[in-house]
C-alpha cells in the first residue's frame, strides 16, 4: 500500500510539472495577435470630408480638421475601446468639452468616445457628453456640440 501511496504521489508531480513547463514555455500552438482595423470617419454632412489629424508636433497638441477624403495616414484610424488613435501621429482624438484636439494617446478620459449603432454614428464625448460636430466643409476645424445635428452624423468605414 505504501508503494502505490508513492506513486499516486509521484504521478502527481509529474502532472504538476509538466502543467508548469506548458506555462513557461507556451502552448504549442498560441494564438496570433490580429492585426489592427483601420478607418476612415467621414463626416455625414458631406461624402467627401474626413476627419483628419493634424500634429505638428509629436509631444504636443494638434488640431483636427476636415480634409479631403483621401485615406491618407493622417485619416486613417485605429478605434479600440472607445479610443480613436491615429497610427501616423501616435496621437488619439481628444477633447476637454470646450475644444476637440490631438494629444499624445494615454488612455485618459479625454480621449474615451462611444458611438451609436448603425450608420451614420454620432461620436460622443464620454468626459463631457457632447457630440463631435463638423460643418463639412474642408479645412474646417472639428468641434464639440451638445446635441446631434445632420452635422453631428459620421461614416465609419474600414480602409
Amino acid at each position: 500500500m505504501e508503494l502505490k501511496g508513492h506513486f499516486i504521489r509521484l504521478t502527481g508531480a509529474g502532472a504538476a510539472i509538466a502543467f508548469g513547463s506548458t506555462l513557461l514555455v507556451g502552448a504549442a500552438t498560441s494564438a496570433q495577435a490580429a492585426p489592427p482595423v483601420y478607418y476612415q470617419v467621414i463626416n455625414g454632412n458631406s461624402s467627401n470630408s474626413c476627419l483628419q489629424a493634424v500634429v505638428p508636433d509629436p509631444k504636443a497638441k494638434g488640431n483636427v480638421v476636415l480634409g479631403n477624403c483621401d485615406r491618407s495616414a493622417k485619416q486613417v484610424w485605429t478605434i479600440t475601446g472607445g479610443i480613436f488613435r491615429n497610427p501616423a501621429s501616435g496621437h488619439c482624438l481628444d477633447g476637454n468639452g470646450a475644444d476637440v484636439y490631438m494629444y499624445p494617446c494615454n488612455g485618459g478620459p479625454y480621449q474615451k468616445w462611444t458611438t451609436t449603432s448603425g450608420s451614420p454614428k454620432s461620436i460622443r464625448h464620454d468626459w463631457s457628453t457632447k457630440y463631435l460636430h463638423a460643418n463639412g466643409n474642408v479645412r474646417d476645424e472639428v468641434e464639440f456640440r451638445p446635441t446631434i445635428g445632420t452635422a453631428s452624423r459620421w461614416v465609419i468605414d474600414k480602409v
